[in-house]
């Protein structure tokens, strides 16, 4: 599936990390085996087409013949980590020279430890999954430590636990800012975007940002959405079934339907930006995130959206009663956007599109493999479905959000999915502190950036017995799931001012889409594991090799009595 690589980068987070974190810290006074191994391993990435396996150092000493030797053997030439090397040694001797202090006033000694990036490189090197790596770092440090990722974010700190996803998501919630979403918009676009905290100190951006809330808090907007998803589901399963081979994977047909339908949502009447947005997610998929293909997408997505805004205004009986996220923007910019808003609205636009899409597309992924992986939880959502539309006296057309919403397993299929295989927020949530704060016992200075892992909570049998496993059944009981929110154990949509405003447009257009599946057609999955089982996902943030090897094939109608 092409869009199932979104965002889709090498594997370079351990050994960015492990770059960075050993150049900070050698100015920080750490000390040089550290620095030279891991700045090595580093610097030696292995290359976004070439093998999965990097560069890679156990330490200062025997570890740089090992390092070469490896690299060879992954085919980088040994001259090139030869003078890595040397460009490493030379680096920190010119930094150890010139120590610098720390711009925040915090005391070394009073912050998180650096993680043992030699460490996590041999994690790397025997080659252990991300969701390892990071537990693994977990297990030497602790709920908290720190890694450092240049151009990015420079110093993270990195917090894990139950303890730490109630610190973010509840008692520093007002006081946590987000970190990512302008890093996102700056790649896709090739210009500078705001980030959450700059977007909101500028005109344009609380334009932005009650557009948003206004839209997805608005329920005439989300009845439309609705409606766009029972319809769009079921002209997709028409389409299927007219021109699907038994051979042909469902999921490669699926990703354009999932960026159109949040297109039409988003976007409107007339041309809207989803032919633009496939586009753009296809570029991702084939060159990475900052190729220059993805930037050209970007540039054509603001011509689009500059043409629609001028039709808007020319025309505007054509948009009379649109419940659209452009509307809404429209409407409170007065039509009146100049260049610099209207660009501002093509990034935040097509970085809401990469997120949603992102996220959903996964999740679908994953949510229809394992219902259709399991007879008892097929049969289970086929005959809650089955009753409801009986009830009603209708087809899925007809169904409301809240009938949707009534779905309860179906519902709690979506949430073990998230649980499972979501990048956001569970792999990946970033925050900016915003004021000091403390957490176990260590200082945490304003402006920090944070990365909280919730998948270290996700994916503890403490609170999720067999925690590997799908099983929706662990969110049927309304009372034990509402408890598990309250202790943060799941935090599937987020919480606090931070949550997903979009999780009810989400659950709309996911249930409308597996009830419209199940009652028409069986399908039989395809995974490359023994005896056909399902896959554990162990892939870092916007990496899904895994999910990538599921397929959905021989679709056919329903077998009478199934």
């Amino acid at each position: 599936m092409v869009s199932s690589r979104l965002l889709r980068r090498p594997r370079v987070l351990p050994y960015v990390c492990a770059l960075s974190a050993a150049l900070y810290g050698l100015v920080q006074g750490l000390n040089c085996t550290n620095f030279v191994a891991s700045s090595v391993a580093s610097l030696l990435q292995v290359s976004q087409r070439g093998a999965r396996t990097g560069a890679r150092a156990a330490g200062l000493g025997d570890g740089v013949q090992v390092l070469l030797a490896e690299t060879a053997s992954a085919g980088f030439p040994v001259e090139l980590a030869v003078g890595a090397g040397a460009i490493v040694l030379l680096g920190a001797l010119l930094l150890a020279l010139k120590p610098s202090e720390r711009t925040d006033g915090a005391k070394e000694e009073e912050l998180p430890p650096w993680g043992d990036m030699v460490q996590v490189t041999k994690d790397v090197i025997s080659g252990q999954p991300f969701d390892s790596v990071l537990l693994n770092m977990r297990a030497r440090h602790g709920d908290a430590f720190r890694i450092y990722v240049p151009s990015l974010f420079g110093e993270v700190i990195v917090l894990m636990g139950r303890e730490a996803n109630q610190f973010v998501f509840t008692e520093q919630d007002k006081n946590l800012d987000q970190a990512l979403g302008g890093v996102v918009g700056t790649a896709v676009s090739g210009k500078k975007t705001m980030g959450t905290k700059e977007r909101k100190s500028t005109e344009s951006g609380k334009i932005f940002d009650k557009a948003s809330a206004d839209f997805f808090a608005n329920k005439k907007a989300l009845a439309r959405a609705t409606q766009i998803f029972v319809d769009s589901a079921e002209d997709f399963c028409d389409q299927m079934e007219r021109v699907l081979k038994p051979d042909e994977n469902v999921f490669e047909k699926l990703w354009t339907y999932v960026v159109q339908t949040n297109a039409d949502m988003l976007y409107g009447n007339g041309e809207n930006a989803g032919s633009i947005v496939c586009k753009t997610i296809s570029s991702i998929n084939k060159e990475g995130l900052f190729s220059s293909q993805v930037r050209q997408a970007g540039d054509d997505l603001r011509q689009v959206l500059n043409e629609r805004y001028q039709d808007r205004k020319d025309h505007p009986e054509k948009y009379l009663g649109e419940d659209s996220l452009f509307e809404e923007f429209f409407l409170l910019s007065k039509g009146e956007a100049d260049e610099e808003m209207l660009t501002g609205l093509q990034q935040f636009m097509l970085t809401l599109q990469l997120a949603a899409n992102g996220n959903q597309l996964v999740t679908i992924r994953w949510l229809m493999s394992h219902v259709y992986g399991d007879p008892a939880i097929l049969a289970g959502v086929r005959a809650e479905v089955q009753q409801l539309l009986l009830k009603k006296g209708c087809g899925i057309r007809d169904l409301k959000l809240d009938d949707l919403l009534s779905l309860s397993l179906t519902n709690a299929c979506i949430t073990e999915a998230v649980r499972l295989h979501s990048d956001i927020p569970s792999k990946l949530t970033l925050r900016s502190a915003e004021i000091p704060m403390e957490f176990g016992g260590f200082k945490i200075p304003k402006g920090a950036t944070l990365f909280l892992y919730a998948d270290a909570v996700h994916k503890d049998d403490k609170y999720f017995p067999d925690a590997a496993s799908f099983c929706p059944h662990r969110y049927t009981d309304p009372e034990a799931f509402n408890q598990m929110n309250k202790d943060r154990e799941i935090v599937a949509f987020g919480h606090g001012r931070k949550r997903c405003t979009g999780e009810l447009h989400a659950r709309s257009q996911i249930s409308a889409l597996l009830a419209s599946f199940v009652m028409r057609f069986d399908m039989d999955l395809v995974t490359n594991e023994k005896d056909n089982q399902m896959p554990e996902d162990h892939d870092g943030p916007f990496v899904f090799d895994t999910a990538n090897t599921l397929k959905l094939v021989n679709l056919r109608p329903r077998a009478p009595g199934r």
